[in-house]
């Protein structure tokens, strides 16, 4: 009887959430789809600067390779 209680009351929180999860899901793609044009617009505006951004952030490498 415990173990269906926890099943429902878990049922239930992910219901009630589920619609929160949504919203931060749609925020991300569209503030994702807003900087994508503004970032066309540094590069092609300051190509040397965006070039230098590049090499910072790709040259980092990850922190799951090898060192």
């Amino acid at each position: 009887m415990k173990e269906l209680l926890k099943i429902a009351v878990g049922a239930i929180l992910i219901l009630a959430l589920a619609p929160l999860a949504g919203f931060w899901i749609v925020a991300l793609v569209g503030a994702g789809l807003l900087l994508l044009p503004i970032g066309t617009v540094v590069a092609t505006a300051f190509p040397e600067t965006w070039k230098h951004i590049e090499n910072n952030w790709f040259s980092r490498g990850s922190s799951l390779s090898p060192s």
